[in-house]
C-alpha cells in the first residue's frame, strides 16, 4: 500500500542501512551510555547526530516494520502528553505503532533497599499508563490528528504498543527482572528494556528491520 506519511515522520527505505557500520555504531553508542547520566545525555546524542536508527532499532523488538518502518520523534499525544518517539511499521497484517518513552541511563531498576521501582522506572511507567488510557479513550483521535487517516483501517485494535527503555542491564537483578516481568503482564502491549538493548538492536541492523 502507498502512504505519503506526515512531514514530521522519518522514513526507513530499503537500503538505507548499506553505507552505515552497526557495529560501530554499537561501540559508538556503548561509550555514550556508560558516559551518560540522564535521559538528555543520549537524547542529545541521537537528535544532534541524526542518529534515528537507534531508538528505531526497537523494532528489533517486535515482527513488524519489514515493508514499511518510520520514525516520529516528539510525537503529541493531544493537548496533554508527547511521546519521546513514535515508530510505525508494516507487516503483512497491517500497520502497527509502538510508543517509546526513553528515562535515565545509568540507574537502577528497582530501590536497593526495597523491592519497589526506582524514580526514574516508576516516572516511566506512569508516564505509559498515561498514554494507554488517554489511546484507550482517542485511538480515533490520535489516528486523524497525526496523518494516519489514510491507513487507520489498516492499524488493528490491539496494534499499538508501548516501549519503556530505563536503566542498564547490569543494574538489574533477578528481582528487578521479575518485577519488569509484572509490570509487563499487568499493562497489556507493555515492553520494557534496559539502554543495553538498544546497542545489541543497532549490532542486528546490518541486515535492516
Amino acid at each position: 500500500m502507498d502512504y505519503n506519511p506526515p512531514k514530521n515522520f522519518i522514513e526507513f527505505k530499503y537500503g538505507w542501512h548499506r553505507n552505515i557500520d552497526f557495529k560501530n555504531e554499537a561501540e559508538l553508542l556503548k561509550d555514550i551510555l556508560d558516559e551518560a547520566e540522564k535521559e538528555n545525555d543520549i537524547q542529545h546524542y541521537i537528535k544532534s547526530n541524526g542518529k534515528w536508527f537507534i531508538p528505531a532499532s526497537l523494532f528489533e523488538e517486535y515482527n513488524f516494520g519489514h515493508h514499511e518502518a518510520y520514525i516520529a520523534p516528539e510525537q503529541a499525544l493531544g493537548n496533554e502528553y508527547r511521546v519521546d518517539y513514535m515508530l510505525l511499521g508494516r507487516n503483512s497484517i497491517g500497520h502497527q505503532i509502538i510508543l517509546v518513552e526513553f528515562e535515565d541511563v545509568n540507574v537502577d531498576y528497582k530501590l536497593k533497599n526495597s523491592n519497589m521501582e526506582s524514580e526514574s522506572a516508576r516516572k516511566g511507567l506512569i508516564q505509559i499508563r498515561d498514554w494507554k488510557r488517554w489511546m484507550d479513550d482517542n485511538r480515533q483521535y490520535f489516528i486523524k490528528s497525526c496523518g494516519l487517516y489514510d491507513i487507520g483501517r489498516n492499524i488493528p485494535s490491539w496494534g499499538i504498543y508501548y516501549c519503556l527503555v530505563v536503566g542498564r542491564r547490569n543494574r538489574m537483578d533477578d528481582v528487578a527482572n521479575q518485577m519488569r516481568g509484572q509490570s509487563q503482564r499487568d499493562t497489556p502491549g507493555l515492553h520494557i528494556v534496559s539502554y543495553d538493548r538498544l546497542i545489541d538492536n543497532v549490532r542486528k541492523l546490518s541486515n535492516g528491520f
